[in-house]
């Protein structure tokens, strides 16, 4: 897995998923007017199917606690693919100095959360294949943010 390539795609997805919250698009999930702040569990669900439809699939969906340098970020999600952490929201954080987009082998901020372990697919569809209504809510975003991903993307 070519890193500069997956930065190429997850970049493209992050601005495609800001430019539609700074539209005012109303999302019937976590994902608000103010991302990346408080949208990281949802963001990342609907990045880890765009990635599988690209040909990276298998994204664990990575739930930290009492991350930062006090502990006092009380949670994140980000996504795990093969040796990547992938981080699209880490940016919220104030003193952090985190990138709009992460895509690395290993990361300071990161490694300060304790994990879940046994992480599980993050892709909404498997995630919430048999809850047909949060599926719906998550397939009308992720129909939203590839309606504005360049057309070679999508």
């Amino acid at each position: 897995m070519d890193r500069n390539e997956l930065f190429t795609v997850v970049g493209a997805f992050r601005s495609a998923l800001h430019e539609l919250t700074r539209s005012g698009f109303f999302f019937q999930i976590s994902i608000s007017e103010r991302f990346p702040s408080g949208c990281c569990d949802d963001s990342s669900m609907l990045l880890a199917a765009y990635l599988s439809d690209q040909g990276y699939p298998g994204a664990l969906r990575i739930s930290g606690s009492c991350g930062g340098e006090n502990e006092e970020l009380v949670s994140h999600v980000w996504l795990k693919l093969d040796r990547f952490q992938i981080d699209i929201t880490g940016s919220q954080f104030e003193g952090y100095d985190q990138p709009e987009t992460l895509i690395a082998e290993q990361d300071n901020f990161l490694d300060t959360f304790e994990v879940e372990e046994d992480p599980e697919l993050a892709d909404f569809r498997v995630r919430f294949e048999s809850d047909h209504r949060f599926r719906g809510y998550f397939l009308q975003a992720y129909d939203a943010v590839l309606s504005h991903l360049p057309r070679r993307l999508t």
